[in-house]
């Protein structure tokens, strides 16, 4: 697709600078990679987890949505999503300027955060800001300031996935299926997959 202008930049919402690297390069990647370890990016653009993906024009316009589209088949089992689906509509649009959906469409799945959910993430801010500065007290610190955002905002992905590796947490275990049970009971809110829908 390089004759069309199209370009991809993965923007990894990771604190951890170093693990960023070393998945960056274990394929390696050819494409830019950024390390968005305030989130900046996923506010702006309304991320809720990852894998996820949005569409930006030669005019800087939203296409579509950020939504959970996977690269890969890899967690297809726990997505129910066929990567396929995703990758198809994305060539119909770059090759063929054609889009499943239209403007309103894209304005109806562009989710603005809650008051809480602003203050949570800034609570995350201040954890990360304190963990890098890492002192005793800063540590303490940086975990009150990772639970007031888990408090805030209890089934934001970003926040709560996104905080088990900075605890020493597989955010592919047994905690995550944990959060997972608990945000499926809670009506599964905040979190779109594949097509800006809901997942499954």
């Amino acid at each position: 697709m390089q004759d069309t202008g199209f370009t991809v930049i993965a923007v990894a919402l990771d604190a951890d600078e170093d693990a960023v690297r070393e998945w960056a390069s274990k394929e390696p990647l050819t494409i830019p990679v950024l390390i968005d370890k305030f989130q900046v990016v996923a506010d702006l653009y309304g991320f809720v987890n990852v894998p996820a993906a949005i569409w930006i024009d030669e005019n800087d316009k939203i296409v579509r949505s950020a939504d959970g589209t996977p690269g890969s088949d890899l967690f297809r089992s726990f997505s129910h999503v066929d990567s396929a689906v995703h990758h198809n509509l994305l060539r119909s649009w770059v090759r063929n300027e054609l889009r499943d959906l239209d403007d309103a469409q894209v304005r109806q799945f562009q989710l603005l955060p809650t008051q809480d959910l602003q203050v949570a993430r800034l609570h995350r801010r201040i954890a990360i800001a304190l963990r890098d500065r890492n002192t005793k007290d800063d540590l303490a610190g940086a975990e009150k300031h990772l639970q007031l955002a888990e408090d805030l905002a209890p089934y934001d992905w970003t926040i709560r996935r996104g905080n088990m590796p900075l605890r020493g947490v597989d955010p592919f275990g047994e905690k995550f299926f944990e959060f997972v049970g608990e945000w499926s009971q809670a009506g599964r809110p905040g979190y779109q997959l594949g097509t800006g829908r809901d997942p499954n």
